[in-house]
């Protein structure tokens, strides 16, 4: 056996191994709920909170042609309060901050798709802007989610009061931020679904006693479920309604690995 018969080999070993890595080329698709988390929709800047318009119009294009179907946040409550089977191909889709930006832009992208979406509030800044990020992006107001939680594509939850980590909160403080969140969107007549995304997808995971009280506080709160990120797909149904994983899709991802994240959770093996 010359070198080279040696060298290609392990070469070609050495790439898959990479590309397994980077990109779960080896990794199979993972059946469940795939719940995909987006922030603000732009005009062309891209990062990993803006997501250019026309790549976002790409994914939507390819998720109906691939027959994948949205489902809503009452669905998935009758699903699981049933027993009800998950219907092929199905996911979620989640805008977060309800940034002005998605009344605008995402709407008509939903209606002409068919698709619908959760749009979570950060209530003590409707009308504002991201001030949690000393940021000047604006944040829809109240008439705004008054006359887009008239949309039967679009629903809205809470992405709690001031934006703060779940996790740098005790038990009080965040019972105290859902009952504001209830107050202010009773006030103002802004209808919406008990579900809550957590600012920063940041909770207790690790202290296990306080996760527990957390998750007493959400349920006494009526808190239906509770999403973090966590890049991976549900299985379902599932398991911990106040632990629903979401897929980060960054505005600099690349098709293809959008695609990837959308049938495998993640595209680098260890993200």
């Amino acid at each position: 056996m010359t070198l080279l018969e040696i060298i290609i080999p392990v070469l070609f070993f050495l790439a898959l191994v990479y590309l397994t890595i980077e990109y779960s080329l080896l990794i199979p698709p993972k059946k469940g709920l795939p719940v995909l988390m987006y922030h603000n929709i732009s005009e062309g800047k891209a990062d990993g909170l803006n997501i250019p318009y026309n790549e976002l119009e790409l994914q939507f294009m390819y998720l109906k042609e691939k027959g994948y179907n949205s489902i809503s946040l009452n669905q998935l409550s009758v699903l699981m309060n049933t027993g009800g089977k998950l219907p092929k191909r199905s996911f979620l889709l989640t805008f977060d901050d309800s940034y002005v930006s998605l009344e605008n832009k995402l709407i008509p992208l939903l209606e002409r798709y068919g698709f619908s979406a959760v749009v979570f509030v950060p209530v003590a800044f409707i009308g504002k802007s991201n001030l949690w990020d000393d940021g000047g992006v604006p944040v829809m107001s109240a008439e705004s989610l008054q006359k887009v939680s008239r949309n039967p594509h679009i629903e809205l939850g809470l992405h709690s009061f001031l934006h703060r980590s779940y996790n740098e909160m005790n038990a009080d403080d965040i019972r105290e931020d859902l009952k504001n969140c209830r107050q202010s969107l009773e006030y103002y007549k802004i209808p919406y679904f008990s579900a809550l995304a957590y600012p920063y997808g940041s909770y207790p995971k690790k202290d296990l006693i306080f996760k527990k009280e957390m998750f007493g506080v959400l349920s006494e709160s009526g808190i239906e479920f509770a999403f973090r990120i966590g890049n991976r797909i549900n299985p379902f149904p599932l398991a911990q309604k106040y632990e629903v994983k979401r897929i980060d899709i960054k505005g600099t991802d690349s098709f293809f690995i959008f695609k990837t994240k959308l049938r495998k959770g993640r595209a680098k093996i260890f993200a």
